[in-house]
């Protein structure tokens, strides 16, 4: 299985797990934080590769791939893709 892990920085410096998004069937499954799975699910992430598209979890392996180029501040961050 392959997954990503979005982490929120807190107010003394460590880092929580808000989100974890699977591929699952070719499309991702986001859990986690509600209002953010919501808003990832909604809105989308820019695609990076083509400006003005928008990704969203129905693009599977492109949409997981694409968050750790959104996710990368010092406030959220995702990880590389993660293989299980």
């Amino acid at each position: 299985m392959k997954f990503v892990e979005i982490y929120k920085t807190q107010n003394d410096g460590t880092q929580q797990i808000i989100a974890v998004c699977k591929l699952l069937d070719q499309k991702v499954v986001c859990e986690g934080d509600e209002v953010f799975v919501e808003n990832l699910e909604r809105e989308g992430i820019f695609d990076y590769s083509k400006p003005g598209k928008k990704l969203f979890p129905k693009d599977g392996i492109n949409f997981l791939e694409g968050l750790r180029h959104t996710f990368k501040s010092g406030y959220l961050n995702a990880s590389e893709i993660i293989e299980k």
